[in-house]
C-alpha cells in the first residue's frame, strides 16, 4: 500500500483509507450539449426507483445510483458498484473533465494507472484526476462491491444507463464497436465523458465522421426505455 500511495503522489492522484476528503471545484457542463443526445431530458430533480439495479452482463457489472446530476446541481454522480470475478470496467481510458473516486467496501478491486498495477480491499480509497489513464477490474475469488463517485456528475448517469442496456439487448460488443453508427453516436455525445485508449487510427478518425448520420437515420445516445428515473420512464 506505501508503494501505491507513492507512486500516487508522483501521478497526480490519491490512494488511502476512507475518510473525509476536501471536494475539488467544478464546473457543470450543461446536459443539452447537442442533437446527438437525445431531444427530450428533464433538468427537474426527480427521485430514483428505489432499489432499482442495472446489469451489464458483458463487464460483469451491477450498478445502483444513490446520486445524480439533477439531484445535487450537476456536481456529483454517486452509485453503488457490484463487479464479478474477472470483470471489468472498459478498456484503458480517461475521463476528459471529470474526477472519479473509488472506495471498496468489500472483495478487492485491482487498477492500472497509467501502466502501473495495484490492489485495494475493504476501506481503501482511490481518487483519479481527470485525463488520467487508468483501467479497473476484479481479480479476485469473490464479487467487488465499491462506491464510486464522479465529480463534476454531467452525464455519466445517461451514458451507464445507454451502454448498460443496449450490452443487455445484445447490441454492444465486449471488445468490439457493435453496430458503428450506434456507436459513433455515443462517442459524440459523450466524448466529455469518457474517451477510449489504444484505438486504432481509421476509428479515432471515422467515429466522428459517422455520428451525424447514425443521429440522422434514427440512432440516440439515450433511449427512455434504459432510463432509471420515474420521470423519463413516464415520458
Amino acid at each position: 500500500m506505501l508503494g501505491a500511495r507513492k507512486f500516487a503522489k508522483t501521478r497526480g492522484f490519491t490512494v488511502g483509507l476512507t475518510g473525509s476528503i476536501a471536494q475539488t471545484g467544478a464546473i457543470y457542463c450543461t446536459t443539452n450539449r447537442h442533437l446527438l443526445y437525445s431531444a427530450k431530458h428533464s433538468h427537474e430533480v426527480t427521485p430514483l426507483i428505489v432499489g432499482q439495479i442495472i446489469e451489464n452482463p458483458l463487464h460483469g457489472e451491477r450498478i445502483r445510483f444513490l446520486k445524480t446530476a439533477p439531484e445535487t446541481n450537476g456536481e456529483l454522480v454517486q452509485y453503488e458498484s457490484w463487479l464479478a470475478p474477472g470483470g471489468s470496467v472498459g478498456d484503458p481510458h480517461i475521463h476528459p473533465v471529470q474526477e472519479s473516486r473509488f472506495t471498496v467496501i468489500s472483495g478487492t478491486a485491482s487498477f492500472s494507472i497509467h501502466g502501473a498495477r495495484f490492489t485495494l480491499g475493504p476501506g481503501q480509497q482511490l481518487t483519479i484526476p481527470a485525463r488520467t489513464a487508468h483501467c479497473l477490474w476484479n481479480a479476485g475469488e469473490g464479487e467487488a462491491h465499491l462506491l464510486v463517485e464522479f465529480r463534476p456528475g454531467m452525464l455519466k448517469q445517461e451514458f451507464s444507463e445507454t451502454t448498460f442496456g443496449l450490452a443487455r439487448d445484445g447490441r454492444h460488443h465486449l471488445r468490439g464497436v457493435g453496430n458503428m453508427l450506434q456507436w459513433a453516436v455515443i462517442a459524440a455525445a459523450y466524448r466529455r465523458e469518457t474517451r477510449a485508449l489504444g484505438q486504432p487510427l481509421w476509428l479515432r478518425l471515422g467515429l466522428p465522421a459517422l455520428a451525424p448520420v447514425g443521429w440522422l437515420v434514427g440512432y440516440r445516445a439515450h433511449y427512455p426505455r434504459y432510463c432509471t428515473r420515474a420521470d423519463q420512464l413516464a415520458s
